[in-house]
């Protein structure tokens, strides 16, 4: 993100532009900056009408009779009057006039390919929407449930400024497009099209690459934005600002390229003063940077609560194949070809998310049509199409991008990390070609009326991959690789120490993990080094508490070890500490991986018996699971199987087949796997093979009716198999009559999960039916059937068919009040059921009267789950009275029910009619501090009772308080 966000660090303000009356079009950017109004760019633009701009690019506005939006006149006629009264109002319209023209034509166009200036897109026909989460509070905090785009500004901001949250942090990794939306902000601001951008009279979008504690916020907005020459003070900006506060939009882009890496709050400007509300509190306020950052930021001389969390998602799927058809909008078949390459490859699909990435891959399909398969190959064929555009060879890029590397190596070896530089801290003549291909990018910065130029790289990750490459060349000079004519001979020992000071904590080695990756690329030796020093580094925090650190060095492992494409893997790296026992693999990319190691593994007789130490394994999310399966047969000691990913037609009978030789494999999970409906008959006679299998689960894989019999068939020869759980297949749901009387085949089942399987009441009857032959079953699960609510008296008094049940689940089944007396007698005849759940049901609050006195009818019972019933507290006392009428009942569960909190004074009183109770769940209830006397006193009654659950009643709080409550229970906050 470093250079990214440092883009609007300008060559030139924006008066240069009102003061010439011609100005270059597109083509006739040039290299350097020139005092013509050519803005060099490097990073994220944004536009109207959706765009998003990533990468390098030199931006030009222009003016023309076409396109003169946002343009002023220069001068105003003796006869007009002036638009605004009051000067402190006129110094307003002069400002916003100024920044209008500033966003509206330095967006106007975008570089793609920095070393070609013609290579030009107007951002409204390439802007892509970017996906944001959002959450009010705290770092703890959870998010929303629903993501939104980055141009749902109602969403994204809602409740300002009606409220106290005028703060807000923009957040993601590099290139995912922070700097993108606020200059998309910035741009609609101008435009007028939005609603909510419409209440504030300035915005002003700072880049904070050429700030440090110490900068004033008026004199920076003069430095970047506005000039000397605008005709307005900064005495009367800063009055106009303090005059409008709260119609005031401040964005500041790149808190982690800040000059100021340690803070001092003693010495605070105006702008990190702002940032914690001891000046400009009123103006609004939105600050974007990397996660590494997010600490330092949300510190107490900071950025405090109440501030709202934006984290930056990147692309879907949809949004990067819109993107790819907008960059390719003249040549629509070569889009649609990249398209189907990213969805069948896992190499480049993830990468795609990051707009950063996608448009540098763009830029290689439109020269070749093909893609590199690992990081390192992406990045060398980009750097390489940046420099031969410029007409320099493959071999003048790599040794530039070696030459500064050095310089971007020691940024990250600095105490303060530094994205930012100055010309004697490079070669001259590499200066000069990457400054020419665009991989470096110089700023002319204004600081108290001074120019500085300050170099920064396009953007951090290609600053990383720069420094990797001098890093690997340091490996192979210091064992006299390299020709001492091209080269100094590096002291032996230098690449140790540099590599141990990137990786000095788990910290620094995930905050460098691209440069190391950078490093290992197509070099084995590289790659072994830098994984002995992880293995060294696993064994340091293999220790109880570390699992994350464990984890983490793994993964980093196996990347760098792809990214080396070794045909042999390190000793170190097949240890049983780098092929650990549980392996969880959830995206495209670590999956290649993880892939890529197997195979090579495979291939090595004495490497191979290393797989034995792997004893689960969980696939997810992932597009393909090509070469897991073969893999598979060597995991001798594998005990649990989850595949949450669609499988193409026949890769799960080959997953089965290499595990039919696997007489400890007790769990398979396959989940949300399209593919298996109406093909059990060919994939279902493999399961019987699992002879160990204790728990077998085929959940939303759209089974159809005919794929019951072969299931059956397979799990009735299967004598340790007594779980098996159908959850979610749909179109099982109005057929019953076709495959439950398949099920009694399955007579060593102890567990039948049907849930959400849309179950209707003339379901139940064969279901029951079935189940009542199933001797050894014991727990049905019917749950999120919510066909059953409001029609039980059709089809309960089926359910004492079903005599060896002791579980039965009938939550967020849509029950109502008119349904609880027909399962109640149902189950009053039911002798062994002594579990029943009708939790989730939720039109059972506020109308217990009705139902709660049919409850002792069911006088088996022993645990009975109204969670999450809407229960209030006129509820309490009828559910109280019942109970108590139920001596069996010992356990009761009421969490869920966020009413009953602020008035147990209401309600609590009547808990000791459940004088037969052992456990009470009280959790997630909204209670009070207050609401806890009650509790207690109520509890204190019931001589029985060991157990109360108070977890999630976020208000509660002083453990060693509420301890004393409740001196001789067991209770769990």
């Amino acid at each position: 993100m470093a250079a990214q966000s440092e883009a609007a660090c300008q060559t030139d303000v924006p008066t240069m532009m009102q003061q010439e009356a011609q100005v270059p079009t597109p083509s006739a950017t040039t290299d350097s900056p020139q005092r013509t109004g050519a803005i060099r760019k490097i990073g994220t633009v944004s536009g109207s009408n959706n765009p998003t701009i990533v990468g390098s690019n030199v931006v030009n506005f222009y003016s023309s009779a076409s396109d003169g939006a946002g343009v002023l006149p220069q001068s105003r006629r003796p006869d007009q009057e002036p638009r605004v009264g009051d000067l402190n109002q006129e110094v307003g319209n002069k400002t916003r006039d100024i920044l209008r023209k500033w966003y509206k034509t330095t967006r106007s166009y975008v570089q793609l390919n920095p070393g070609v200036p013609g290579d030009q897109r107007p951002i409204v026909g390439i802007y892509t929407k970017l996906r944001v989460r959002t959450k009010k509070g705290s770092v703890e905090e959870e998010y929303s449930d629903e993501n939104v785009y980055s141009t749902e500004y109602d969403k994204i901001f809602q409740d300002w400024p009606e409220t106290e949250f005028n703060r807000a942090i923009l957040f993601g990794i590099g290139g995912v497009g922070k700097s993108t939306i606020f200059d998309k902000i910035a741009y609609d601001w101008v435009d007028e099209t939005c609603e909510f951008l419409k209440r504030f009279k300035l915005v002003f979008l700072l880049k904070m690459c050429a700030l440090s504690q110490e900068s004033d916020l008026v004199a920076s907005i003069f430095d970047q934005l506005l000039g000397e020459t605008s005709g307005v003070t900064k005495i009367e900006l800063h009055k106009f600002i303090q005059a409008n506060s709260n119609k005031v939009l401040i964005l500041l882009d790149g808190f982690d390229e800040m000059r100021t890496k340690t803070f001092d709050a003693a010495s605070f400007g105006s702008i990190l003063k702002a940032l914690n509300r001891t000046a400009y509190r009123d103006c609004f306020i939105c600050v974007a940077t990397r996660p590494s950052h997010l600490e330092t930021l949300m510190s107490k001389s900071l950025v405090q609560n109440p501030c709202t969390h934006i984290e930056v998602l990147g692309f879907t799927d949809e949004d990067v194949n819109e993107y790819i058809r907008k960059f390719y909008y003249k040549d629509p078949d070569s889009g649609n070809a990249l398209i189907q390459h990213i969805a069948k490859s896992n190499t480049v699909h993830d990468f795609a998310s990051n707009p950063m990435f996608l448009l540098l891959i763009c830029l290689l399909w439109r020269e070749k049509k093909q893609l590199p398969e690992t990081t390192s190959r992406l990045f060398t064929e980009a750097v390489d199409n940046m420099f031969t555009r410029k007409g320099y060879s493959s071999e003048n890029a790599s040794k530039t991008v070696i030459a500064v590397g050095k310089t971007a190596l020691s940024g990250f070896i600095s105490a303060d990390q530094n994205f930012s530089f100055q010309k004697d801290e490079f070669e001259q003549n590499a200066l000069d070609l990457a400054l020419k291909a665009g991989i470096l990018t110089q700023e002319r910065v204004i600081k108290n009326l001074k120019c500085h130029n300050n170099i920064q790289f396009m953007h951090k990750t290609i600053q990383e991959y720069c420094a990797g490459k001098y890093l690997q060349r340091v490996h192979l000079s210091s064992r006299g690789f390299v020709k001492r004519t091209a080269y100094k001979v590096v002291p032996l020992g230098k690449f140790q120490k540099q590599l141990r000071q990137l990786c000095q904590s788990v910290e620094s080695i995930v905050s460098n993990e691209f440069l190391l990756r950078f490093c290992c690329g197509d070099n084995k030796k590289c790659m072994t080094d830098i994984v002995t020093l992880l293995e060294r580094k696993f064994k340091e925090q293999n220790k109880p508490g570390c699992m994350y650190q464990k984890a983490v060095t793994q993964a980093i492992s196996r990347q760098c070890f792809f990214e080396s494409q070794s045909k042999k893997v390190p000793r170190c790296l097949t240890s049983n500490s780098l092929i650990p026992s549980d392996i969880e693999v959830d995206n495209n990319t670590d999956f290649r991986i993880l892939i890529y190691l197997l195979e090579i593994i495979c291939r090595s007789e004495f490497q191979v018996s290393q797989l034995a130490c792997i004893e689960t394994m969980k696939v997810s999310k992932v597009s393909s699971v090509s070469g897991l399966a073969f893999a598979m047969g060597y995991m001798e000691n594998l005990r649990g199987l989850t595949l949450d990913c669609t499988l193409g037609k026949g890769e799960l009978e080959k997953f089965l087949s290499s595990l039919k030789c696997n007489y400890l494999l007790t769990s398979l999970d396959i989940y949300h796997c399209h593919t298996l409906g109406g093909r059990a008959v060919v994939w279902a006679p493999h399961i019987k093979h699992l002879t160990s299998l204790e728990k077998l689960k085929v959940r939303r894989c759209e089974l159809q009716s005919t794929d019951i019999e072969h299931i059956a068939s397979a799990v009735g020869d299967m004598p340790k198999l007594t779980d098996l759980n159908l959850n979610s297949n749909n179109s099982l749901g109005e057929c019953a009559a076709v495959w439950a009387k398949e099920l009694p085949k399955m007579m060593h089942l102890n567990k039948l999960d049907l849930g959400n399987c849309d179950l209707t009441q003339s379901d139940i009857p064969h279901i029951a039916s079935a189940v009542g032959n199933m001797p050894k079953l014991t727990d049905l699960d019917l749950r999120s059937n919510d066909s059953l609510g409001e029609c039980a008296e059709m089809w309960a008094n089926e359910l004492p068919k079903m005599m060896h049940l002791t579980m039965l689940n009938l939550g967020n089944c849509d029950l109502t009040q008119s349904d609880i007396p027909h399962i109640a007698s149902a189950v009053g005849n039911m002798p062994k059921l002594t579990d029943l759940d009708l939790g989730n049901n939720g039109s059972l609050g506020e109308c217990a009267a009705v139902w709660a006195k049919e409850l002792p009818k069911m006088m088996h019972l022993t645990m009975l789950n109204l969670s999450n019933c809407d229960l209030t507290q006129s509820d309490i006392p009828h559910i109280a009275s019942a109970v108590g009428n139920m001596p069996r009942l010992t356990d009761l569960d009421l969490s869920n029910n966020g009413s009953l909190g602020e008035c147990a004074v209401l309600w609590a009183k009547k808990l000791p009619k459940m004088m037969q109770l052992n456990k009470l769940n009280l959790s997630w209830c909204n209670l009070t501090q207050s609401d806890i006397l009650y509790i207690a006193l109520a509890v204190g009654s019931m001589p029985r009772l060991t157990e109360l659950d108070l977890c999630f009643n976020l208000a509660l709080d002083g453990w060693d308080k509420l301890q004393s409550f409740f001196s001789s229970l067991g209770v769990i906050f």
